[in-house]
């Protein structure tokens, strides 16, 4: 090992930490130090310079710092956009238990979701966004997160994940993307535009460099993504009110959790459309034939405001006296009445009573062309 090599990789990890944690790369280094037993980084280089070097030991306690910091191996060789890119849409699933209840916890386009039995919590990944807590009702006094205790800790627990998170993120931008300088110019992580004043495209709020900065560039205001942020309003128009400036109070950090107790067992909201899907799929069944599958497929179906169902079909295509027994078995299922009429219609193709010889599509369609392709005037007199 080279000299040197232990003071160079303390420098790189109290970088990454200053950069995951948005602090001034100083108190980063004077974290490390003291996390080595140093008053603060003079006091390591000054000993670096008598001949101390960090044990291994020392040296994997200060990754520890890391790995506590950062989602997944972050902790490892930078690379710039490591993390973006590999949990944009991550997939990992990691799974506890808290007071006993198994959990699952992962992360999906930046926001952490914690699921158990009967109940979900979302940490938005918007710091200024609140985390919201979904108890199902059917089961809210079995549920043990219906305790303020249990939902205190789950919480705790979601908001390191979510920490986590958005340390990761700040460790692939650039440094002056979430470290303004002194004049608070700060560095679009996307676009690389530099500015000291932002503006969010969906809410037309303005907000300096250090407030954006602060809210990991989601705006402060209504959460838009850093997509929706630049450096100037160029999508007003002459004789619109201008930007509206944010308060250092938006910027406060994330809000109180919030609770919502609901049924959430799905329900079926009956419509015009999905009864026609079911009306028109029973209708398929019905059919014995291509040319009634045809009829199924042609048939009218209207839905009245009640419901009920009025059925056309084509007299072609559908036989007169052919109940749709299975249609009409779904609509006693759904509590709606059929009302059938038979009528002369155009058609698409013509010699529909081809198709009462086959139920196969393929052949239906072979016999069709071959009674077209008698038709051309072309066709040799015999």
């Amino acid at each position: 090992m080279k000299p040197n090599y232990s003071l160079k990789k303390l420098k790189e990890l109290s970088k990454r930490y200053a950069r995951a944690q948005q602090v001034p790369l100083h108190k980063g280094r004077d974290t490390v130090a003291m996390a080595l037993g140093f008053p603060h980084w003079n006091e390591v280089t000054k000993a670096h310079r008598s001949g101390w070097n960090p044990t291994q030991t020392e040296l994997t306690s200060i990754e520890i710092l890391l790995i506590d910091l950062l989602p997944g191996d972050e902790a490892g060789p930078p690379e710039h956009g490591s993390y973006i890119e590999a949990s944009i849409f991550e997939e990992d699933m990691q799974r506890g238990t808290l007071d006993g209840h198994e959990y699952q916890l992962s992360v999906s386009l930046g926001d952490v979701h914690m699921y158990g039995t009967g109940w979900h919590l979302h940490v938005p990944e918007a710091p200024n966004n609140a985390p919201r807590l979904e108890i199902a009702k059917q089961i809210e006094h079995e549920a043990p997160v219906y305790e303020a205790q249990f939902q205190q800790q789950a919480l705790q627990i979601a908001l390191k994940r979510a920490e986590q998170v958005r340390a990761g993120i700040a460790s692939d931008w650039p440094r002056r993307s979430t470290k303004p300088d002194k004049d608070g110019l700060v560095r679009h992580p996307i676009s690389g535009v530099q500015s000291d004043r932002w503006c969010c495209m969906h809410c037309n709020s303005s907000m300096t460099g250090k407030q954006i900065a602060k809210s990991l560039w989601h705006c402060p205001s209504c959460d838009a993504s850093p997509l929706d942020i630049h450096e100037n309003a160029w999508w007003l128009e002459e004789g619109d009110s201008g930007a509206k400036p944010i308060t250092d109070k938006d910027t406060q950090g994330r809000p109180e959790m919030v609770v919502d107790i609901a049924d959430t067992r799905l329900k079926l909201q009956l419509d015009a459309e999905k009864i026609t899907l079911l009306m028109r799929s029973a209708l398929v069944e019905d059919a014995t034939n291509a040319s009634e599958r045809l009829g199924a497929l042609f048939a009218d179906i209207n839905v009245h405001e009640d419901n009920d169902v009025w059925i056309t079909f084509d007299e072609d295509l559908w036989p007169e006296h052919k109940e749709p027994v299975s249609a009409l078995a779904v609509a006693a299922l759904l509590g709606i009445t059929v009302e059938q009429e038979i009528c002369l219609r155009e058609l698409p193709f013509a010699w529909p009573g081809l198709g009462e010889h086959t139920s196969s599509t393929v052949e239906y369609t072979e016999m069709m062309l071959k009674a077209y392709a008698s038709q051309r005037v072309d066709r040799p007199i015999e």
